[in-house]
C-alpha cells in the first residue's frame, strides 16, 4: 500500500480533531521521521490547542544532549530499539502534554545489525505505554511516510479509552 502526503494530512486531521474533542495535548520525539509527524499536525488550523511541541533527535549525540539520555545507555541499547523509544518518551517531560509519541527507526542503510525499515513507535497516553515494532519497506521517503501513518494510527488507538469531556 502506498502512503501519500495528502492521505497523511487527512489522517493528521483525524488525530488533531480527536485530541481537540478530548481536550488532550500531544508532544513528539522524532528521530527517523525528522519532524514529519509534528509538521503534519501543525498543518492543522488551531494546532497550538493540541500540539505542545516536538523534539527531533536524529543522532545518538542529539538524543544524549537534548533528551539527556546517557551515552552509556545508547551504546548498550542502540539508537533504534524498544528501550530507546521508552527513554525518548520518558525524557519528553520538558513538554507539559497528556500524550507523548516517540519514533526511532532506520529509513536508510542497515545499522546496528537491524535491517532497513526497522522502526519502533511508542505512545504514552496518560501513563499507558504502548510500543510496537514495525518493518517497513520502500524508499527512504516511503518508509518515513509509513512510519508517520503508523504513528497516527497508534495515537488514535491510544486515546480510544478516553471519554469526551462534557
Amino acid at each position: 500500500m502506498v502512503v501519500d502526503y495528502d492521505s497523511l494530512n487527512l489522517l493528521a486531521n483525524v488525530v488533531f480533531t480527536s485530541f481537540l474533542n478530548l481536550r488532550i495535548t500531544l508532544g513528539t520525539a522524532e528521530s527517523m521521521t525528522g519532524g514529519l509527524i509534528g509538521h503534519l499536525i501543525t498543518n492543522q488550523d488551531g494546532a497550538s490547542s493540541v500540539f505542545g511541541g516536538s523534539i527531533v533527535v536524529y543522532t545518538a549525540a542529539a538524543k544524549s544532549k537534548v533528551l539527556k539520555i546517557p551515552m552509556e545507555f545508547i551504546h548498550q541499547e542502540g539508537t533504534v530499539s524498544k528501550k530507546m523509544v521508552e527513554k525518548m518518551m520518558e525524557h519528553m517531560n520538558v513538554y507539559p502534554v497528556d500524550v507523548v509519541l516517540a519514533v526511532s527507526g532506520i529509513a536508510g542503510k542497515e545499522i546496528e545489525g537491524l535491517e532497513r525499515g526497522t522502526t519502533f513507535i511508542g505512545t504514552d497516553c496518560l501513563g499507558i505505554i504502548t510500543i510496537n515494532k514495525f518493518l517497513f519497506t520502500g524508499t527512504r521517503e516511503e518508509i518515513k511516510m509509513k512510519a508517520a501513518e503508523a504513528s497516527f494510527n497508534m495515537l488514535l488507538k491510544s486515546v480510544e479509552h478516553l471519554e469526551k469531556p462534557p
